[in-house]
């Protein structure tokens, strides 16, 4: 532990003015930042001593980097689709009725998992809380939370047979207002 605790004083700033400059979002680079110690707390046995420390870490932090800034591509893409579309104007009492059996079939989907998987879910993708929020809330690892919203996504994509695309994709990438 104090071993862990020298190395984050020592490479904290650094990663977070790193992660910053690429970022812009103080709150972003302290989820990428905290992520990157998780990460090297995890892999603790893994790290090999013979390559560069330094090296490693900041590889850490530009995956992590990279990573968001493609999710961000992908949901401003999203929402420019939903954007696009004028659901009010072509609104039809058949396309009511769909959305009535689908709203049915996702809560008894959602009913089916388990009671902190189902709350994580919901926090995130209803909600729209950030994972580190969900994990503060409720006193979890964000690797916790990370792993119960893949389950719940993965299990509702399941039994929706890919009846619902549009549906699997708003729950898989996240949509706050269903």
């Amino acid at each position: 532990m104090a071993a862990f605790q020298k190395i984050y004083d020592a490479f904290c700033k650094p990663l977070y003015r790193f992660a910053l400059s690429y970022m812009k979002d103080s709150f972003d680079v302290e989820e990428i930042v905290q992520d990157v110690f998780l990460k090297l707390w995890e892999k603790r046995d893994e790290v090999d001593e013979l390559k560069s420390f330094k090296s490693y870490l900041y590889r850490i932090t530009v995956n992590k980097i990279f990573n968001e800034l493609k999710h961000r591509v992908v949901k401003r893409k999203y929402d420019q689709h939903l954007l696009n579309i004028d659901l009010v104007t072509h609104e039809t009492p058949e396309s009511s009725i769909q959305f009535q059996e689908l709203n049915k079939k996702l809560e008894s989907l959602l009913s089916k998992l388990p009671e902190q998987q189902r709350t994580i879910f919901i926090m995130s993708r209803w909600q729209g809380l950030s994972n580190a929020e969900i994990a503060q809330n409720l006193n979890l690892s964000a690797r916790t939370v990370e792993n119960q919203i893949y389950r719940a996504a993965k299990f509702i994509k399941l039994h929706l047979n890919n009846d619902y695309p549009i549906i699997i994709l708003l729950i898989v990438f996240g949509y706050q207002s269903l």
